[in-house]
């Protein structure tokens, strides 16, 4: 009589293994799902410096980081930026970077409202450059091309760029500007038509 109770007792310590497995299977699926959201990017390393006599007296190297939040409906990407908040540093830019890799940029910060606009000198990838006001509305968006020297002297190439950069002046006043590889927001589904939809959103810069 004992033998059909020790089966069941056996029987039922193996149906509450398979529970407690499935269950813990079912714990670390959440968690992952948790942890990991498929819809974010993974972050790439910022781009490298090209090494070059026109690249030797840089003054500065990688900056600091900050994660800018892009949203755009009801999606949210984290662009890893470095941080210019110092005139030297906002000279240099993204001089001298052999790529600016997706999910990748440079935030250029103001005290005061600007209205002047940028240039390429020394600088070789496209970039996508957002004028911000102080709420980090979008003033205006404009694409920046490569100044390349193509043999000129350094005065005839800083007036080429100089020329250039006519074209890269935004329609109103700035307090920032975040500056991120051509074509990135289109990748994210931003373009000219729904751009004023998309917000930004970074923690402020400890002094």
């Amino acid at each position: 009589m004992k033998f059909p109770i020790q089966r069941a007792r056996r029987q039922t310590r193996t149906i509450l293994t398979a529970l407690v497995a499935a269950a813990s299977i079912a714990l670390i699926a959440a968690c992952a799902t948790e942890e990991v959201d498929p819809a974010l990017p993974v972050l790439t390393e910022l781009g490298e410096f090209i090494v070059s006599d026109d690249c030797a007296d840089l003054e500065h190297g990688h900056l600091d980081t900050m994660t800018i939040t892009v949203s755009h409906g009801e999606t949210e990407h984290p662009v890893t930026a470095e941080i210019a908040d110092k005139p030297s540093e906002r000279a240099q830019g993204l001089m001298c970077r052999d790529s600016i890799p997706q999910g990748t940029g440079m935030i250029f910060l103001y005290e005061e409202p600007r209205t002047t606009g940028f240039w390429m000198l020394n600088t070789y990838s496209e970039i996508d450059v957002l004028y911000l006001d102080r709420s980090r509305k979008i003033v205006d968006k404009i694409t920046m091309s490569p100044c390349l020297r193509e043999n000129l002297n350094d005065d005839n190439w800083q007036v080429k760029c100089a020329t250039e950069s006519a074209d890269y002046v935004p329609r109103g006043e700035y307090t920032s500007v975040l500056e991120l590889p051509a074509g990135w927001l289109g990748s994210i589904g931003v373009d000219d038509t729904n751009i004023n939809q998309m917000t930004l959103d970074w923690q402020p810069v400890a002094n």
